[in-house]
């Protein structure tokens, strides 16, 4: 009876010491990938065109009229995905355009195209693609700022152009 009662309790001493060293060797994994997981979010933000499986170059601008006659600013965006799907500009980014401090409409070009904003774009390929805004004034300066349309990222790539 004393026998059996070694042997169990050595036995339990043998199950907890293996219990206890599995648990440490997950531990131990968790932190690496973790430390790995803060390299790779600090790297990401060396690039400030990337706005998740997305990169955004905001060009240029040009005052022009709109489908309306209305001035309007175009701005041309260039835009490469890095998704593993298909997507176009417009389901991927929301980029709005501001002055005086407001958000600016979303106009049609003159020519009724959408500034190819609508084509889907293969992983990655890259497009340049041109929005369109209702200007409020032709003096005042425009901000531009893209982010991406579903997330929960504060990223985004920012853009002043003067109009005068």
């Amino acid at each position: 009876m004393k026998n059996l009662k070694r042997v169990l309790l050595l036995m339990g001493i043998i199950t907890f010491a293996l219990a206890l060293t599995a648990c440490g060797g997950t531990e131990d994994k968790a932190s690496t990938e973790k430390k790995e997981t803060a390299k790779a979010e600090t790297k990401e933000k060396s690039d400030p065109n990337k706005l998740g499986d997305y990169k955004v170059e905001i060009l240029s601008s040009e005052v022009v009229k709109d489908l309306s006659g209305r001035d309007a600013i175009a701005i041309k965006t260039k835009f490469t995905n890095n998704s593993k799907e298909n997507i176009s500009f417009m389901v991927a980014i929301d980029q709005q355009a501001f002055q005086n401090s407001t958000q600016l409409d979303t106009a049609v070009a003159a020519d009724g195209g959408l500034g190819g904003s609508d084509k889907d774009v293969q992983p990655g390929g890259t497009l340049e693609v041109t929005s369109t805004y209702t200007l409020q004034d032709t003096q005042n300066k425009v901000d531009v700022e893209a982010k991406e349309l579903i997330s929960f990222s504060k990223n985004s790539v920012k853009k002043s152009f003067e109009l005068k």
